[in-house]
């Protein structure tokens, strides 16, 4: 898709604009497949960009019949009617500052999206793994304010099957505290979901709360909760970029296209404050590093040899309430005691841990097999690099 020039958000970025009478360009907006709102509106912005200012009403005219709680869309209509009599002077600029603030926030958010949209032959470097048992993985932009719905494609690579505008805290990213009003980065899983008709009005179609804190979250002190998924109070289209109290939210029409991508218990939730766009074959070289590293836990831990299965093991390692030392001996007493060990890894995903350095979260189902006990359970673990090596420093059951 061509970028559209900068210029083309004169209005919205507070310059001048030219009155309707201006010589128009002969370019049409460029055109997209789909025929959502913001889609529409990203076209009426691009008539705008080439002087095809009865274009760009007409389009906004349709939009706002179709989406009349679309508020950003009729103040854009607002100003190009008064762009026939006047210049204007900026973005809103007969409205109260802080609405129109907003709004242009919201504008600059989604046009951002469609002037630099991420590659299609890149890859997010947060998805190095996506198990095979997962049909979608949600990945969360929060400084584009954007979410993602990944898959993987036949190849192999993580894949966009769409992505939506969202909102999230008004207090921005990285919640650690209570009260904040920040969105939680990090990884998380859609644990429930509650209908529209059961919530008040706030939550529009519905919401699909998250299960913030998670186990990184607790090891780091951070409190709070009631982090959702959720959809706009039925007054408004949308919301601004930082409007929640901590959840991320969409327009209802989006939500409604997310609920058919989830899958309640299963679905993981990705929260980057930036999701970097790389070469996807920089991923694979990545996700076969890790994966081979959690292969030799697994084989290490069949020997029954505790040096090689504990060498795996952080000194800073802590589980359900123990710390290196406790778990260390209870291993070698436990790992010692066996005839034979046979473990089994399934369902590998490889996650490189939003807003943290050189920390991947792999997730899996295992088995476990010895002379006298055996067992199934869904693990998490979180390996850091320290020097040339990876070690475990958090390990909890999923």
């Amino acid at each position: 898709m061509k970028r559209p020039s900068a210029l083309g958000l004169a209005l919205l970025l507070g310059f001048s604009v030219p009155l309707a009478g201006s010589e128009p360009s002969d370019a049409a907006p460029h055109d997209r497949a789909g025929s959502s709102a913001e889609v529409t509106l990203v076209q009426a912005l691009e008539g705008i960009e080439k002087g095809r200012f009865d274009l760009a009403l007409r389009s906004l005219a349709d939009l706002i019949a179709l989406e009349p709680r679309f508020r950003l869309a009729r103040l854009v209509y607002a100003d190009l009617l008064s762009a026939r009599t006047e210049a204007l002077e900026g973005f809103g600029h007969r409205g109260s500052r802080k609405p129109v603030d907003d709004l242009l926030t919201e504008a600059r958010a989604r046009w951002q999206h469609y002037a630099e949209p991420p590659p299609p032959a890149l890859a997010p470097r947060q998805l190095l793994q996506i198990p095979s048992s997962a049909e979608r993985i949600l990945l969360v932009d929060l400084e584009a304010y954007r979410l993602y719905i990944m898959t993987v494609d036949a190849a192999g690579r993580p894949s966009a099957l769409g992505d939506y505008y969202v909102s999230i805290g008004k207090g921005g990213s990285d919640k650690r505290i209570e009260g904040d009003e920040k969105t939680p980065v990090g990884v998380y899983s859609v644990v429930s979901y509650f209908p529209g008709n059961t919530l008040p009005d706030l939550y529009g179609r519905g919401a699909f709360p998250i299960n913030y804190p998670n186990s990184w979250d607790k090891a780091q002190g951070r409190t709070g909760s009631g982090i959702w998924i959720h959809g706009t109070q039925w007054d408004s289209f949308s919301r601004p970029p930082l409007s929640s109290r901590g959840c991320v939210t969409l327009s209802n029409a989006d939500f409604a296209v997310l609920e058919k991508s989830i899958d309640v218990g299963e679905t993981l939730v990705v929260v980057s404050d930036h999701v970097d766009w790389v070469d996807s074959a920089q991923v694979k070289r990545r996700a076969e590093e890790l994966s081979e590293v959690v292969e030799r836990w697994r084989r290490d831990w069949e020997s029954r040899d505790a040096d090689r299965y504990l060498s795996h093991y952080s000194k800073s390692f802590r589980s359900q309430g123990m710390d290196y030392a406790a778990f260390s001996r209870y291993k070698r007493r436990v790992n010692g005691s066996k005839r034979y060990i046979r473990v089994g890894i399934s369902d590998l995903a490889l996650l490189e841990y939003p807003g943290e350095e050189d920390l991947v979260l792999a997730q899996f189902s295992q088995t476990y097999e010895s002379h006298n006990f055996n067992a199934k359970a869904r693990k998490q673990q979180y390996w850091r690099r320290e020097g040339s090596s990876w070690k475990i420093v958090l390990e909890a059951n999923r």
